[in-house]
């Protein structure tokens, strides 16, 4: 920042951004001046030299008959050796007398080697290009030294200058490149066949390539200065009742698009910006859903932007992105990109430190072998897990909580909602910060956490299943249709042992007529709904899951607006029925998701018989929670198989899983139905940060697992944890006091997984790179930002209640931490063409977290790829390995049917 303003309209880049692309245009114009322009040159003038050497002193009456004689001569000679020569002798004398030719072609092209009108155009053009070239480079140059002045925020008056070399050189040097190019293709089009063998073919493939970089250069300078024709122009200054006036001079800072800064405070400029964010989204699911040719949904979003009945579903979103946008900071996407590069190095520090001191804490207070072996394992180091009593000291991001926030938050005596005591639940700014907390480590020596690892395993391919031949094919792209023909062969050679071990049941389920599609397999009534004419959601579900078909009770892959799949199935060794949820996957469930608003619970607690006073929810989430409680309802499936005297598994119990929104959805409706089913349990993998608030999101733990794979973003999602995001980044853009080229060099040799010797390092790095926090200099960036923070607190505050509510992660939560890796060359390998997000060949330590532990969105290149279904069921069943557990899901048809996850 600042922004980098050309014709007075904004641009997307800063000053500062421009050195890596003066860098590389300069580049490709020093190879043209000193490779491509001399080669063509020296050809050019060779041949008009020989014009002037060989035929000077010849009339060109005399000359133009010499050729025609030669000509004649040559092609007689020819003939005759033709014809006294074998074949291999006439094949070697033609490649012989092959330049001679070629030179006589010339010479009948050019009229006995006078007429040069063409290499006298040629050699025009090369001489400008030569010039256009070393006036670029001379920009390039002059570019990249103003570029390198000054940090992102401080002396942004040493680039001031750049503006009008860069508006110079989109002007004067793209007419002269495209004066260039019209002359060359002028010159080129009427000669290019007769002197085709004048040259050697190299020179007319660099020739050829000279034309293709002038036309490119030409094409890239017309839509850039037709993009920026579009934006309006900005005012020098800037005149609001809100603020104070901001001077600027006209080669530097000129505020952000005045028409989304006049009067920000105002009501309506208000309703204009929501509703803008509110088409923006729209508009970009349907363009996604279009170009992906619907394979992950969106007919829905089509089908409700052409009835106009698709604004409730982006009205919260569009309301948190104005909100999370309010202001008039002055950055652009590479400050916000240097703003995460710098969050990342610090958050690797602190958590380095944290080991560090978790490593000095324990040698302190002469703890246990087994103890301090397993702190070592949670550093980074190897060390076996021994006992239940051992701790991981790690930071978090942390405010002081009152008493009160830990009984009944965010009510009164009276049970009605306080404003007061919900705002100081979500915390203020100055409440906040770093703190060391103690966490327990899960151990193979403790039944309970034994069971819990059991239980993760042991679902955790029943919330893969439900994904079907999306997961699947992205986890075995290449022999997945091989494994699923395999699988049917055995299938039908082991089909008359499983019906001999267990005996089919036969259900009548209480679906409406056309509603399903009926599958007979063992004699059993099966019922699907929404599957493909090939039933391939099928077929993979139970590739995945490695059981047979009659284990599947019911199984819904329909998918829409508040509409999830979902299956049940049958395990008989847990004696369960198990109710698994997808999460989200089509563009539908990312509406779903951005359903922001909290939801009062206390309407549904008096339906269904749970505390919900004073508790708030998902809104998009509870939505489909309703859905589905509805959908079990009219089927009557669960009844069928659980209650009553004529229920086919009176002695079996329910269990709930999910992953991401269906983790969600399964917390909603297993309070829903803990009435009907006293030993519900509900086991949640990845579920999302913003599901409950806290009295609810920490009671449901008496029947709520969920699981967390390390850096995954989706638990640290909510409103709260993104505004703290975004301010922090701000700040650290505020504390930079190098040039981003400066910085890009230093972060490059440090990049991957860090270990603690990399903390002095990293410590000092941070050091050279950022003012200390409490020594920022200040500078117009900052009076930007404390206006900034200022106007979001007013924003805040103008939202009421729902904006104050923090909504957390449900249950007894297991984190899954990245504690080691393997010194393999693969893992390396792996690592290094994924940009490190690979999740392979590290090791991971579960540890035990409260729900407001995730608080704080982490910057790591795995923390999308931490949030995949197969990593989450891949790294627990590893985990649970380790631990001694049995991972297997003892199917029908044998443990050998199960696809095999790596």
């Amino acid at each position: 920042m600042p922004a980098l303003y050309l014709f007075n309209r904004r641009t997307l880049l800063a000053g500062d951004d421009l050195q890596l692309p003066s860098v590389a245009t300069g580049f490709v114009f020093l190879v043209e001046l000193f490779i491509f322009l001399p080669v063509l040159m020296y050809y050019t003038i060779d041949l008009i030299l020989m014009s002037q050497e060989d035929y000077g002193d010849d009339e060109g009456g005399g000359m133009r008959h010499t050729n025609r004689v030669l000509n004649v001569e040559l092609l007689r000679n020819l003939e005759t050796e033709r014809l006294l020569l074998n074949v291999d002798d006439y094949f070697s004398s033609i490649e012989d007398r092959l330049p001679s030719v070629e030179s006589q072609a010339c010479a009948d092209a050019t009229s006995g080697f006078v007429d040069m009108t063409f290499p006298f155009l040629l050699l025009v053009h090369q001489i400008g290009s030569s010039i256009y070239c070393a006036t670029s480079i001379w920009h390039e140059q002059k570019i990249f030294h103003l570029s390198s002045l000054g940090t992102p925020t401080l002396n942004t008056d040493l680039r001031a200058p750049l503006t009008k070399i860069v508006e110079s050189k989109m002007t004067v040097l793209v007419g002269f490149n495209f004066l260039l190019l019209v002359y060359g293709v002028w010159c080129t089009l009427p000669f290019v066949r007769g002197y085709i063998q004048c040259f050697p073919i190299f020179w007319w493939f660099i020739w050829f390539l000279e034309l293709a970089i002038r036309g490119m250069q030409s094409i890239f300078s017309v839509v850039t200065l037709a993009s920026l024709w579009r934006i309006p122009p900005a005012s020098l200054v800037i005149r609001s009742n809100s603020d104070p006036q901001i001077e600027v001079s006209d080669d530097t800072t000129i505020e952000f698009y005045q028409r989304h800064m006049d009067h920000l405070h105002n009501q309506n400029n208000v309703e204009m910006a929501e509703e803008m964010w509110r088409g923006r989204c729209e508009g970009c699911c349907r363009t996604m859903a279009v170009a992906t040719c619907f394979m992950f949904g969106g007919q829905g979003i089509v089908a409700h932007a052409s009835e106009r009945g698709g604004e409730n579903f982006y009205s919260d979103i569009a309301r948190a992105l104005t909100d999370y946008f309010e202001g008039t900071i002055d950055v652009v996407p590479s400050d916000i990109a240097l703003g995460f590069v710098m969050l990342r190095h610090i958050q690797a520090q602190r958590m380095l430190v944290a080991r560090r001191e978790a490593l000095q804490q324990m040698r302190i207070i002469g703890s246990s072998r087994g103890s301090y072996d397993d702190i070592m394992s949670v550093a980074g180091t190897d060390g076996p897990v021994q006992n239940s009593s051992s701790t991981s000291l790690l930071f978090r991001w942390r405010r002081k909580r009152s008493v009160s926030d830990n009984t009944d938050q965010g009510t009164n005596d009276a049970g009605v909602v306080d404003a007061d005591r919900l705002r100081n639940h979500s915390g203020s700014r100055d409440e906040e910060s770093y703190e060391t907390f103690s966490r327990p480590v899960l151990s193979p020596c403790n039944p309970d956490d034994i069971a819990v690892l059991k239980e993760g395993a042991r679902f955790a391919r029943h919330q893969l299943a439900i994904y079907t031949w999306v997961l699947y094919y992205y986890m075995f792209p290449v022999s997945g249709t091989f494994r699923l023909i395999g699988r049917s062969i055995r299938k039908k050679i082991c089909k008359k042992k499983t019906s001999e071990r267990y005996q089919p049941y036969t259900m009548h389920l209480s679906i409406e007529a056309g509603d399903i599609c009926d599958s007979t397999s063992n004699g059993n009534r099966q019922t699907r709904s929404g599957d493909n004419f090939l039933g391939l959601h099928e077929k993979t579900m139970l590739a995945h899951l490695g059981i047979d078909d009659s284990d599947v009770v019911y199984a819904s892959f329909e998918s829409g607006f508040y509409e999830s799949p979902y299956c049940i199935v049958v395990d008989r060794n847990w004696k369960s029925i198990v109710l698994s949820i997808r999460g989200s996957l089509t563009l539908e469930d990312c509406v779903v998701d951005v359903l922001l608003d909290p939801t009062p619970l206390d309407a549904l607690g008096e339906k269904y018989d749970f505390d919900g006073s004073g508790q708030y929810c998902h809104g998009g989430v509870l939505e489909c929670a309703q859905w589905l409680h509805g959908e079990l309802m009219r089927h009557n499936i669960l009844a069928q198989l659980l209650l009553g005297e004529d229920a086919e598994f009176p002695d079996f119990d329910l269990r709930i899983v999910g992953h991401s929104l269906g983790a969600g959805i399964g917390v909603i409706l297993s309070l829903m139905l803990r009435k009907t089913y006293p030993n519900l349990r509900c086991t949640c993998y990845s579920p999302p940060g913003g599901l409950l608030s806290w009295k609810l999101a920490t009671e449901c733990s008496e029947f709520v697992n969920s699981f967390v794979l390390d850096s995954d973003i989706v638990p640290r999602l909510s409103l709260n944890n993104m505004e703290r995001l975004r301010d922090e980044v701000l700040e650290l853009i505020a504390r930079v006091k190098m040039s981003k080229y400066d910085i890009a060099k230093r972060i490059y040799g440090l990049c991957g997984e860090v270990s603690l010797g990399d903390l002095e390092y990293l410590i000092q790095q941070n050091e050279d790179m950022l003012y200390p926090q409490d020594h920022i200099p200040d500078s117009d960036f900052m009076r930007q930002l404390r206006i900034f923070k200022q106007r979001q607190e007013e924003r805040r505050a103008s939202r009421g209640v729902a904006r104050e509510i923090s909504l957390f992660p449900p249950g007894k939560i297991v984190h899954l931490v990245k504690t080691g890796q393997s010194n393999k060359c693969t893992h390396g390998f792996l690592s290094c063409i994924t940009c490190g997000m690979s999740n392979s060949g590290f090791k991971y330590t579960p540890i035990r977290k409260e729900n407001d532990d995730f608080n704080e969105i982490e910057i790591s290149p795995t923390l999308w790829t931490d949030h995949f279904p197969n990593r989450v069921c891949i790294e627990i069943e590893k985990v649970a390995k380790s631990f001694g557990i049995d991972t297997t899901l003892g199917t029908p048809s044998g443990s050998d049917d199960i696809d095999v996850l790596t």
